[in-house]
């Protein structure tokens, strides 16, 4: 059971049990709303003054005001793109308004860099005053000073105790923390099934055993077999008025100047929390123990000269490694160097597309078309001549009588129920052949559209027009229109064509005069139809854009039900939801109006148009201008033409939708990228050498020209060396790797490979010489196998496991049901991150890259995965590759030869680790995390 002061939390009222409960997450939930009442969302009730108040103590007023619209900016799906630090200092604002009693902090930081991290932990500092608090971490190495730390394996408590206890201990916590701080984890076996159960009990004071008072420090108590006693606490009511005085009292938080400046008060202690572990990796080599109180060891870049290494880790063995040679200038030019441009889409705006296109386009399915047309033609001429043979059997009961009569009718019925034969002959030939045709368009423009997106440059998916979702919709959707507005409308084009000319030909030879009549009011009823339609589409496009923001608020209450359940808000969703129902009732009210209106309107002026014609009939008969039988047959062949003659009239505002829809299509095949990977030109040298080079570069994402993010930079890197790249966030680490890629060209300056610029080289065989590993590894969704050798699809069943083993994947891949045949789920679900990076890594093994670009590649793995990770890391560089690592593990600066510090998108310092350690410079601060004291006291984890 769980006990809240003494009472099991299932006799407790669940909504008063959450709302005493504060908790921010690693990956925070913000909803389709403003920031102001995302951060009120658990507290409907709260004042501008106490929310903005709220926002100062997270740590987020500063950048919120800084917003164009402040706290009425609207974020999550629907609005402005936040970063990971603002969307959790947001989260931490909504917990600091909730005034819990009880702090959850769930890896609150895990997959923030350095700098970020420390403006939100700064933030959570003061958040935890006072509270009772429960973390689950990340780091070890920063939570010493906790009042308790329970160890974890496989569900059950191990371990518990203060950091120099566990320490003594010398069990897992010890394992764990020389794990982290040696970035080596030894081999530890299956732990044994334990048959006790701990449990945990947060003490209160006896004297406020049955009331509450303002809270002391949270302390713990185990179980008999873990137990060890502290003090007493009494939790802290929340009471209705938001109140921060006497949290201030306890302690200041800092200011957002010093955060900004990178400074922090020497009282605040930071405690990154990390991810929970996983299950060890079994049978792996053991590594001598390390001392954790002693300094780190000096590392050396050889490599053992006894241990082998695999063919597929080895590069061209004259590469040496150097140190590089950084040049920068300062950045006071910076203004002159933004691209006098604006920002525009790479082509005009596209033209609808013509019909001779759509013509070319179907040019392959031409039989079919014709098979079509002819089944279409024969189908929409039978109408007018359906409504002349039954004119002519109406005419004879007036001039026919008898034998006569009886055999004229027979004779016209059965040229009926042939022509009812042909139709059916004729509707399959036109609706089979035209929906093959429209079949074989839509794959063909689908591959063209998906062809011409995987063409495109990166920089073209980061506008907002192209992303995943959006181009999703436009490859499913789009497509279709193209069988839409030519297949489908072509077939009732014809027909309504060869209907209209039938009837035309008849009303000409029978009398020309009627005809003119009947064409007279064609213009009526093609308005009144058009207007119909477009009356229709405007209010239908209404309706549909509130049923899509009632759809948003029911998807954000689903995809964020630990934030809505959390902060007691399922009232709040259901009156949001009430809100837009309403509003879609109050349209729908309205659209129904308008559409009895408007199909009345348009009923009245078909009657209307024929009433007339029939008027004229008559007084064309009583004036000897026509005798009775040709009048019959001319107004019942105009009567069946009436459909005919406005239905493709009534198309026209369909069609016209549709070209729009057309004109995207084409966009995006006719769109010429800025890199293109299809290009066959380019050089292909034999060999790499590896050496690269960054000279005068100026760079800025396309989607934001006026932000630069790297200013005259400089950066040599030799052939054979491994280069570690740091930097606050937003510094242009990635940005230098992107550039290598060739994911983006500089604005100005070369990117130079062995001496040679990169726009060079022939694309394809750039990327077929790099290997990267990124920070979130791209896991297809199929089997394991083909994962790996998706970049080497030639690779041999041996050299595939041989990757794997590299990268210590090959364990656990044998180990699953279907080995290396199993199937990994949509965007690798069905595995942990660090089985993910793992078969990310054999993949770069497997494909032998000379140039490796590691991305943060265990950044956001769990201390227990990362190291096994890192070991594969640390086996991939092995070879004479030239390796860029962008990294914030203390541990991983200890294997490059060089390390560049950025800042604000220039070099600001560059060594080793040591030389760098000794500087006491920017890198310092970085790493200071890793180095720290840990979490402020009281504190359990």
């Amino acid at each position: 059971e769980v006990l809240l002061d003494g009472e099991n939390i299932k006799n407790l009222k669940l909504e008063w049990l959450r709302s005493k409960i504060g908790l921010v997450t690693q990956e925070p939930a913000l909803l389709s709303l403003s920031i102001r009442d995302n951060i009120a969302y658990g507290r409907p009730s709260a004042t501008p003054d106490q929310i903005e108040e709220a926002a100062k103590t997270a740590h987020a007023h500063t950048f919120i005001s800084s917003l164009e619209k402040g706290y009425e900016t609207q974020v999550g799906r629907a609005g402005l793109e936040l970063t990971e630090e603002q969307k959790i200092k947001l989260s931490v604002a909504r917990a600091v308004l909730s005034n819990p009693s009880i702090l959850l902090l769930d890896e609150v930081t895990g997959g923030l860099d350095f700098e970020a991290e420390r403006a939100v932990q700064e933030a959570l500092d003061v958040l935890m005053l006072g509270r009772s608090t429960i973390i689950i971490a990340r780091r070890l190495s920063l939570i010493r000073n906790a009042d308790y730390i329970a160890v974890m394996e496989e569900g059950q408590l191990v371990e518990m105790g203060t950091h120099d206890e566990l320490l003594a201990l010398d069990g897992l916590y010890a394992e764990l923390l020389r794990c982290e701080e040696a970035a080596k984890l030894p081999k530890r076996t299956p732990i044994r099934n334990y048959r006790e159960i701990a449990t945990f009990q947060i003490e209160k004071d006896a004297s406020a055993s049955h009331s509450l008072q303002e809270s002391s420090s949270p302390k713990m108590v185990k179980s008999p077999s873990l137990q060890r006693t502290h003090g007493y606490h009494a939790f802290q009511p929340t009471d209705d008025t938001f109140n921060l005085e006497e949290s201030s009292k306890a302690q200041s938080p800092p200011s957002e100047q010093m955060l900004e400046n990178g400074t922090r008060p020497e009282s605040a202690e930071m405690a990154p929390p990390i991810k929970r572990q996983d299950s060890f990796e079994k049978r792996l080599p053991e590594l001598p123990k390390i001392d954790v109180h002693a300094p780190p060891r000096q590392s050396t870049n050889a490599s053992d000269p006894e241990s082998p290494v695999s063919p597929l880790l080895t590069s061209d063995p004259m590469n040496e490694r150097s140190h590089s040679k950084t040049f920068s200038r300062p950045l006071s030019q910076l203004n002159d160097m933004i691209p006098k441009r604006k920002v525009s889409k790479d082509t005009q705006k596209q033209k609808p597309p013509s019909i001779w296109r759509l013509v070319k386009l179907s040019f392959a399915e031409w039989l079919y078309a014709l098979l079509g047309s002819l089944g279409a033609a024969i189908f929409g001429s039978f109408n007018p001549l359906l409504a002349f043979f039954i004119a002519l059997v109406v005419g004879s009961y007036y001039t026919d009588h008898g034998h006569h009569l009886r055999h004229e009718v027979e004779k016209w019925c059965l040229i009926i129920a042939g022509m009812g034969v042909v139709t059916v002959i004729a509707n399959f030939l036109q609706h089979f052949y035209f929906g093959i045709m429209g079949e074989k368009m839509t794959e063909r423009v689908r591959r063209m559209m998906f062809s011409a997106m995987l063409r495109n440059e990166v920089g073209w998916f980061d506008d907002e027009d192209n992303s995943a979702d959006t181009l999703s919709m436009r490859l499913a959707n789009d497509a279709t229109f193209v069988r839409a507005t030519f297949s489908n409308r072509l077939s009732i084009f014809i027909q309504d064509t060869a209907a209209v000319l039938v009837a035309l030909l008849i009303g000409v030879l029978l009398e020309w005069r009627l005809a003119v009549v009947a064409l007279g009011t064609l213009p009526i009823l093609t308005l009144s139809a058009i207007a119909q339609k477009l009356w229709l589409a405007g209010f239908s496009r209404g309706i549909q854009e509130m049923h899509r923001k009632a759809s948003l608020v029911l998807e954000d209450a689903v995809r964020n039900i630990y934030t809505v359940v959390a902060f007691c808000a399922g009232n709040k969703v259901m009156e949001l939801y009430r809100l837009q129902l309403v509003k879609i009732y109050k349209k729908s009210f309205l659209h129904g109006i308008a559409i009895g209106f408007a199909f009345g309107l348009s009923q009245f002026l078909l009657f209307a148009c024929n009433a007339f014609l029939l008027w004229y009939t008559a007084r064309a008969v009583k004036n000897g201008y026509l005798d009775l039988h040709t009048a019959l047959k001319e107004y019942m062949v105009f009567s069946f033409a009436t459909f005919a003659l406005v239905e493709p009239f009534g198309l026209a505002p369909y069609i016209l939708k549709r070209r729009k829809s057309l004109a995207s299509v084409f966009e995006i095949i006719d769109r010429v990228p800025k890199i293109d990977p299809d290009d066959n030109s380019g050089l292909k040298p034999p060999n790499v050498y590896g050496s690269i080079e960054l000279k005068n570069v100026d760079f800025c994402y396309p989607t934001r020209p006026e932000l630069m993010v790297l200013s005259n930079f400089n950066l040599k890197i030799s052939g054979g060396q491994t280069v570690a790249v740091v930097g606050v966030s937003g510094s242009g680490k990635s940005t230098i790797i992107s550039m290598i890629e060739r994911f983006y060209d500089p604005v100005s300056g070369q990117v130079l490979l062995d001496g040679r610029d990169l726009k060079l080289f022939n694309v394809r065989w750039l990327r077929n010489h790099l290997g990267l590993v990124q920070q979130e590894p791209i896991i297809f969704s199929t089997t394991i196998r083909e994962n790996i050798i998706y970049a080497r699809h030639n690779a041999t069943e041996a050299e595939m496991k041989e990757a794997a083993r590299i990268a210590n994947a090959h364990h656990f891949i044998s180990s699953l049901p279907h080995g290396y045949d199993t199937h990994v789920g949509m965007r690798g679900v069905d595995l942990t991150p660090g089985q993910k990076q793992r078969i990310a890594i054999a993949r770069v093994v497997l494909k032998n890259a000379p140039i490796l670009l590691l991305d943060e590649a265990s950044s956001a793995i769990e201390s227990e995965s990362s190291r096994v990770v890192q070991e594969a890391l640390d086996t991939l560089i092995m070879g004479n590759k030239t390796t860029i690592l962008i990294a914030h593990r203390a541990a991983m600066m200890k294997h490059v030869d060089n390390i560049v510090v950025l800042n604000g998108g220039r070099i600001v310092e560059q060594g080793s680790h040591d030389t760098l350690v000794a500087k006491n410079g920017l890198y310092v601060q970085l790493m200071q995390p890793h180095f720290g004291k840990g979490l402020r006291q009281r504190r359990f984890v």
